[in-house]
């Protein structure tokens, strides 16, 4: 009798340990969770803005549901496992709050989005251990499709569809001119916009067939092929669109596609594109959609052997590795202490040029979030050049050199045809810089820029941020600038950059003029 009860006993002991492994596990990783969104509660509002103001980026709100619900699916092969404290993942979780600190540094939310993410799926990697997390591999990663990244697919985007339109338009022989992502016909001009440029039907759909791809597919190639064609096909059908829009308009003389633009880009099109993709990719299905079959390796070697013991010593030191970026942040990387620029007006920065007075600007590059902006005009026998500088005392959020709302067009006044690089030859100036070509009715201008941020000229952004980054991190100069020069051209934007060269070979050393332009009230 006493045998028997002894080996009960003994039976549940198991189970026990078993409830006990994940009540320990899912407390800690909720309280190290918990700790982090609250020190990073502007990171995970801002994403969540984006989010519901962005239409691209919905589907960020659908990301967690189903990645839990994918959790879910595998419940009857999680109950046979323990959870299992992993030391080795603190250091996963020191590098994403590494990134997450770098991104702060050069207020890149992409970056500290990526940092965020990360270092909740190294947290559960910590708390739940190798098997747990390698069984669970796909749900968690899929979590990162809450970051909003994409925007950078937009400008190569509309420059392949409207080429892509104009290789079709040809082929079908209709006259046409391409002016970068201007196409013109014969009864018509049309503009390959943002919103048309297909990025925010690519983006879901990468989403869509990743997920189908997981519950679907267990052999590796099918993911390759299916997921290759979940990036494509959305790319040809949006040029397909365009193409349609361009023909619609040219049959009807431009008097329904307004209306087919607005139906097809909808939903219509996009939706029975998406929708023919799945069936076909449901016809090489390995299994049921979601349906899994159970493995036994990572059941054995979780349950099947002695558990290490859970520390809470480490924990602990999970809990200081957690608060180390942050807590950095908050200490270290302050404002400066005056940030009220004086004013007045700037000297001169090419006095063998005439200065001309100021007046209703016919060219207002938008940075709204700049310190101070000068925007002068010059002469010089018969060239006028403007000289715009956008100037911050110290980069934040929302007001940084590098930022997707600045722009040297208005996108209404003046439209964007172009983006490129230009070579210039001037001994302290970058060698290569961005290039601008704009649009205002008849007239063009080309516009080149570059930036100057911790005391040091790049065209290329993301040099741009690293100086960013180490004038923050390391508590250096935190001032940066974005200078323009820009000139209006009739056919050949060369006589733009010919004129635009020689106000630079006159100008006034432009490092102290920058620097002049940050003096503070005292």
């Amino acid at each position: 009798m006493i045998d028997h009860a002894d080996s009960q006993a003994e039976s549940r002991l198991p189970e026990r340990m078993r409830i006990q492994a994940w009540t320990r596990a899912i407390g800690w990783f909720g309280v190290l969770v918990a700790l982090l969104l609250a020190l990073l509660t502007d990171v995970v509002l801002a994403m969540a803005t984006t989010w519901w103001n962005t239409t691209t980026y919905n589907h960020g709100f659908l990301i967690l549901p189903i990645s839990l619900f994918l959790i879910w699916l595998r419940r009857a092969e999680l109950r046979t496992m323990i959870p299992e404290q992993e030391p080795l993942a603190l250091l996963l979780v020191l590098g994403a709050g590494l990134v997450w600190l770098v991104g702060r540094a050069a207020d890149v939310m992409l970056v500290q989005y990526f940092g965020l993410i990360g270092m909740i799926v190294s947290l559960f990697l910590f708390a739940f251990g190798r098997w747990i997390s390698l069984k669970l591999a796909f749900p968690l990663l899929f979590l990162f499709f809450m970051v909003p990244i994409g925007n950078a697919l937009i400008p190569p985007l509309q420059q392949f569809t409207a080429a892509f339109s104009v290789g079709l338009l040809r082929i079908v022989g209709i006259p046409v001119f391409q002016d970068g992502i201007f196409i013109q016909i014969p009864n018509g001009l049309f503009e390959v916009a943002e919103a048309c440029a297909g990025v925010r039907f690519l983006i879901a759909n990468i989403v869509v067939v990743t997920l189908f791809a997981y519950l679907a597919y267990t052999k590796w190639w099918k993911w390759v092929v299916f997921l290759a064609l979940g990036f494509v096909v959305p790319i040809i059908a949006n040029g397909l669109r365009a193409f349609g829009i361009i023909i619609v308009a040219h049959l009807t003389d431009n008097s329904v596609a307004a209306g087919v633009d607005h139906i097809i880009y909808g939903w219509g099109f996009f939706a029975a594109v998406m929708l023919v993709l799945l069936l076909i990719g449901n016809l090489f299905a390995d299994r049921p959609v979601g349906q899994f079959v159970a493995s036994s390796s990572g059941r054995t070697r979780a349950a099947g052997r002695q558990t290490r013991h859970w520390r809470t010593g480490t924990a602990i030191v999970a809990l200081l590795v957690t608060l180390a970026a942050p807590v950095y942040a908050l200490t270290m990387m302050r404002p400066p202490a005056t940030t009220t620029i004086a004013g007045g007006t700037p000297l001169a920065i090419n006095p063998s040029w005439t200065r001309l007075e100021t007046q209703a600007p016919v060219w207002l590059p938008q940075f709204d979030g700049a310190d101070r902006l000068v925007l002068e005009s010059y002469r010089s026998d018969d060239a006028t050049i403007d000289f715009f500088v956008a100037y911050y005392i110290y980069q934040r959020q929302g007001a940084e050199a590098v930022y997707y709302a600045n722009s040297f067009h208005d996108g209404e006044v003046w439209r964007r045809a172009e983006t490129g690089s230009a070579r210039l030859q001037h001994p302290s100036l970058p060698d290569e810089v961005n290039r601008d070509r704009i649009v205002s009715g008849s007239t063009q201008r080309l516009v080149l820029s570059w930036y100057w941020v911790g005391g040091e000229f790049t065209a290329d952004p993301i040099t741009a941020k690293l100086l960013q980054v180490r004038a923050r991190l390391l508590g250096s100069d935190p001032s940066a600038a974005v200078i323009a020069v820009a000139a209006d051209f009739h056919q050949n934007p060369q006589d733009a950059k010919a004129a635009i060269e020689s106000f630079l070979s006159g100008m006034a050393p432009l490092a102290p003029y920058l620097e002049s332009l940050g003096a503070t009230e005292k």
